[in-house]
């Protein structure tokens, strides 16, 4: 029992390892980024990029203990008519590039949340029309 536990400890970081350099973005996958205010359409359904409520992510130029988040406020339409908002929330811990979430299905595509950018730094505040967010289309 001793020996399979060591031996389960021993290779866990090379399984860890390997699994990080298996997610790449093909030639089917496409990111779109839109600006405040402009959306994507998928025939009668469109989501519109609203604005970032918050932005606590850790300067670039910074050594933070927390390397906090982006929440963003995301309108679903259909029709031309305001379904719903929703609020997703970007980060280490939450929707990235290597963890995307899905954010809308069709029969023809998936859009699936991938980041915010631009991300902060402390030379330059972030004005809210400024920001990006970067979805990716299946």
């Amino acid at each position: 029992m001793k020996y399979t536990l060591l031996l389960l400890l021993l290779i866990a970081p090379f399984v860890w390892v390997n699994a990080q350099d298996s997610i790449k973005v093909d030639s089917s996958k496409t990111i779109t980024k839109l600006k405040v205010g402009d959306s994507v359409d998928l025939n009668s359904k469109h989501i519109k990029f609203i604005k970032v409520t918050e932005d606590s992510r850790c300067p670039s130029d910074v050594t933070c203990i927390w390397v906090g988040q982006a929440t963003a406020i995301i309108g679903f339409y259909e029709d031309g008519v305001l379904i719903e908002e929703k609020e997703f929330i970007f980060g280490a811990k939450a929707i990235n590039p290597n963890n995307t979430k899905e954010v809308l299905a069709t029969k023809e595509k998936t859009i699936y949340g991938y980041t915010i950018s631009p991300y902060p730094s402390t030379a330059k505040p972030i004005a809210p029309e400024e920001y990006c967010l970067e979805l990716l289309i299946k």
